[in-house]
This record gives structure tokens, C-alpha cells and sequence, in this order.
């Protein structure tokens, strides 16, 4: 009797320490251990619409001095990282995320799988529709490929150069017609929606503008160079420096106010637009969930002894773009906001903004402004446990 119960204890022992070490093996094998799990939520195939914040656009760097970053590196012809919160939110919900045709799994040093463009698939299980550099028109084209014709000039202008300048899209503009057939059979397809944009609106495009608007032959060539070797995106710190070189960098940044301005007036139309499409084209039961934008200057201050933070008061503009999300899109009842501001407190510290000259003349001010603006690994996994709590919050299963 008593060595029936030693083997009985023992084995009870040993049930537990297999169950204790199945549960280590679980936690510690977690790829994304600040994300939390929603594999219960039963969703099987994963939609998102999303720029350069989506594609995970720099959070492979360190905390590395942001001179070393090169930023020519960190063009990925349409390629998502690892470290991007949609792939994330993807595998916190069971689905694998190799799995998508639109945006590769890796960065740039991950060889291309090809096999994805081939479209052989009748479903994929993340349909991964983020894109550096892509503003509301770009998507609206997407959606709407009439949408062009209602396009001013200078709109059709910097809408092409944002597809085919930097080669945002696989392919260019063949690759983004290759998105334009498949768009609505992979929305239809989703058990869960994302969407993540805006942000572009209140840059790329007013930057182009503001080219034409200060009518500066120096400014406009060095906007030109810079667009042809290093797309659309390189081409902001040329125009930087060529206008404090000419002594209109005060004119330049007022303008840079005054046509983000006008430019979410065009967001607020064509925001309307994509979630007007979205619900026509989505599955009666999935779910859509947008994100707000942060303030990419939040961390912005006057002098590095300063306690004012410049970059609160500049805000304005993306206050702006979230009015538009958050209240009066004619849509607005139709999805779930999840509020990413939060994300300011992960961002890289800026350089002071009395420090900018040196930054200027030393050649990496646009590197500046692209690491900080955008969230590394640890802010990408913020911003997919928002989206993921929201989606447990909703408590909306399938199946």
C-alpha cells in the first residue's frame, strides 16, 4: 500500500513538473511576450491597411546614435519587419504571419519570397496591405481606381511619385495594380480589420508643394536630385537644407503649416471614401479597428535645458487628422478606435531644436526626423496590444 502511494505521489510529481515545464516552454518561447495572446477570439485571416508605422519602417534600429542609421538600407520594396505590430497582432492571433502576399515577412536582409506575388492561393490567412509612404490617396486609388480622374494635377503628380519614386509598392505602379485586382476579395476574406493612416497626409504631400510654392530654383533642384536617387521620402532633408542654405527655411516651415492644413480637408473626404468601401466589401461579421495618430514631434524641446516641449505645441495638425477619426466621419459608429498615443513616451528623443544646425550641416537631419517620428520594436509591441486589448475588449468570436 504505502509503495502504491510513493508511486502514485511520484507520478503526480512528475505530471507537474511536465505540466510546469510545458507552460515555461509556452511563456518563453513567446515571440512577442508584451503582446497578449487572443488566439480565443478564433479569427483565421487578418486584413490592414497601413503606412510606414504599419510596415514596422525602422524599428530594426538600436538605440544606436541616429547618424550610423542608413536610411537608403531601410528601403524594402513594399517589405513589412518582424518587428512590425501588425505581424504582431497577426501572431497573437494564431495566424501565421509568413503567410501574406503583400507585405514580406523579414527586412531587408531576408531574401524575397516571390512565390507570394505569383498569387497561387485562393486565401491567405494575413491579407498585409501596409505601404512606406502611402497617404489616404494612395488608398483611396487603390479602392477606386476612378478616384484618379477627380485628382488635381499636382495630386496625380506626388500620388505617382509616391508608388513609383521610392518603389514603395513591388513592382511600382505593376505591382500596384496587381493590389488594385485583389483588394476587395482579400477584404471580403477578413475576420479582422486594421487601418493605420494619415500621417503622410500632413507630410509627402504638402512637401511637394511647398517645392512649386517658394519658387526657388535651388530648392526645387535639390528636391529634384534628391528625388531621383533616394526617393520621396529622402528628398524632405534636401529640401531643408537648400532652403536654410537660401535663408527661407522660416518661410518654408510656415507653408509646411498651411498646407497640412489644407491637406487634412482632403484626408477627411478620402477617410470617408476607404470606410465607406471597407463595410461595403467586408464580411457582415468582421471587425474594423482604426488607430488615431500620435504626435511624432511630442518629444520635441526648445534647448536640452528646456522644460517646454516644442513638439506639444505643434500638434495641431495631427489634432486635426483625429478629429476627423475619432467624431465626425460619417462612418464613425461603424468601427473601434484604439487610441495609440501613447506610443509618444516609446519614441527616440529629438535633438533640440537649437541643436537642428548642426544636424543641418552635418547632413543627417532627415535621418533624425525619420527615427524618431517612427516607433522601434518596443513601440510597435505598445501599439499591438492596443489594437489586441481592444479586439479582447470587443469580445467578438468567430465560429
Amino acid at each position: 500500500m504505502r509503495k502504491n502511494m510513493k508511486r502514485i505521489l511520484a507520478l503526480l510529481m512528475a505530471l507537474a513538473m511536465v505540466a510546469s515545464m510545458s507552460c515555461i516552454s509556452a511563456f518563453a518561447t513567446a515571440r512577442y511576450p508584451a503582446v497578449q495572446d487572443a488566439s480565443e477570439l478564433g479569427y483565421t485571416s487578418y486584413f490592414c491597411f497601413g503606412d510606414s508605422i504599419a510596415t514596422g519602417y525602422l524599428s530594426e534600429q538600436s538605440d544606436e546614435d541616429m547618424k550610423n542609421v542608413n536610411i537608403i538600407q531601410t528601403k524594402r520594396d513594399g517589405e513589412t519587419t518582424t518587428n512590425a505590430y501588425p505581424t504582431m497582432i497577426a501572431d497573437a492571433l494564431g495566424i501565421d504571419f509568413k503567410d501574406n502576399p503583400f507585405g514580406y515577412y523579414g527586412n531587408s536582409n531576408t531574401a524575397k519570397d516571390n512565390e507570394a506575388w505569383s498569387w497561387k492561393k485562393a486565401r491567405y490567412g494575413f491579407y498585409n496591405y501596409a505601404r512606406d509612404g502611402y497617404t489616404s490617396h494612395e488608398f483611396r486609388r487603390l479602392i477606386d481606381d476612378s478616384y484618379y480622374n477627380q485628382m488635381t494635377d499636382d495630386q496625380k503628380n506626388i500620388s505617382d511619385n509616391t508608388i513609383l519614386g521610392g518603389d514603395f509598392t513591388k513592382n511600382g505602379m505593376a505591382g500596384f495594380h496587381t493590389m488594385q485586382k485583389h483588394v476587395a476579395y482579400d477584404m471580403s476574406q477578413a475576420d479582422v480589420i486594421t487601418i493605420n493612416l494619415g500621417s503622410n497626409d500632413l507630410m509627402f504631400y504638402p512637401m511637394q508643394k511647398m517645392t512649386a510654392i517658394l519658387q526657388d530654383q535651388t530648392i526645387e533642384n535639390a528636391f529634384n536630385a534628391a528625388l531621383s536617387t533616394v526617393g520621396l521620402a529622402g528628398a524632405f532633408d534636401a529640401v531643408v537644407n537648400a532652403a536654410a542654405m537660401v535663408g527661407k527655411l522660416p518661410i518654408l516651415l510656415a507653408t509646411l503649416a498651411k498646407e497640412s492644413s489644407e491637406a487634412n480637408a482632403c484626408f477627411a473626404e478620402n477617410w470617408d471614401a476607404i470606410l465607406k468601401y471597407v463595410n461595403e466589401h467586408k464580411k457582415p461579421e468582421a471587425q474594423i479597428y482604426v488607430a488615431n495618430i500620435y504626435n511624432s514631434n511630442a518629444n520635441l524641446k526648445l534647448t536640452s535645458t528646456s522644460n517646454l516641449r516644442i513638439g506639444e505645441l505643434v500638434g495641431l495638425a495631427s489634432q486635426q487628422v483625429n478629429q476627423v477619426i475619432t467624431t465626425t466621419s460619417a462612418y464613425r459608429g461603424t468601427y473601434t478606435v484604439v487610441d495609440v498615443t501613447g506610443v509618444e513616451d516609446y519614441l527616440p528623443e529629438w535633438e533640440p531644436l537649437d541643436q537642428w544646425s548642426n544636424a543641418l550641416s552635418e547632413g543627417y537631419f532627415y535621418t533624425m526626423f525619420m527615427v524618431c517620428a517612427h516607433p522601434r520594436k518596443d513601440g510597435q509591441m505598445y501599439i499591438a496590444n492596443e489594437f489586441v486589448k481592444a479586439m479582447k475588449a470587443n469580445a467578438v468570436t468567430i465560429g
